[in-house]
């Protein structure tokens, strides 16, 4: 074999080995996401500030799950939310901006099971969450079951504050996704 003919060889096994190795690599990191997506998301049960809340919804699954993950309609019927941001397609890695109680939150969807669950985590402020919602259809609707745990330094110095804080905004948060997916269901009208 000449010079030449060997520098083509040894470029294109190159070539080949790169190709083999992203490939490789490809499978690799779509298993990943396939076992991460198969695996559930929890809230941090050792944090500071932990809740948990539930609800019956007299609506279709579809209309509660449309009005909760309508994330840029939350300020018209949270009114806590000043305002809120989402452009794209719900899927994990995805974030959204939104506004409440004086924070500015960037949340990240860490795991979506369409019309199922929902868990987003964000900081704010030195409070870092981990939020998620259940959703099951019933004979009558949908039972909606929700948790979120706070995390921090700030938290761990303000528990007595931030605990029937949180307590409370999620059994807000919960009572208008009634009002409003009742509202808009057909099943009301």
């Amino acid at each position: 074999m000449n010079d030449f003919t060997s520098s083509a060889v040894a470029r294109l096994i190159t070539r080949a080995s790169v190709g083999t190795a992203l490939v490789v690599v490809a499978v690799v990191l779509l298993a990943a996401r396939q076992a991460h997506a198969g695996r559930s998301v929890s809230i941090d049960q050792a944090a500071s500030v932990v809740s948990r809340h539930d609800i019956d919804i007299d609506a279709p699954l579809s209309t509660v799950w449309a009005v909760q993950t309508n994330i840029s309609a939350w300020p018209t019927w949270r009114p806590t939310v000043t305002a809120a941001h989402f452009d794209g397609t719900l899927a994990v890695g995805s974030a959204f901006k939104w506004e409440e109680g004086g924070l500015k939150i960037t949340s990240t969807i860490q795991q979506i099971v369409p019309e199922r669950r929902l868990v987003w985590t964000g900081p704010a402020q030195g409070i870092f969450a981990v939020h998620v919602w259940e959703f099951t259809a019933t004979g009558r609707g949908v039972h909606v079951h929700t948790e979120e745990s706070w995390s921090g330094d700030v938290v761990r110095a303000n528990v007595t504050t931030l605990q029937p804080m949180l307590d409370g905004a999620l059994r807000d948060w919960l009572a208008r996704l009634k009002q409003v997916s009742e509202a808009d269901s057909p099943q009301r009208r």
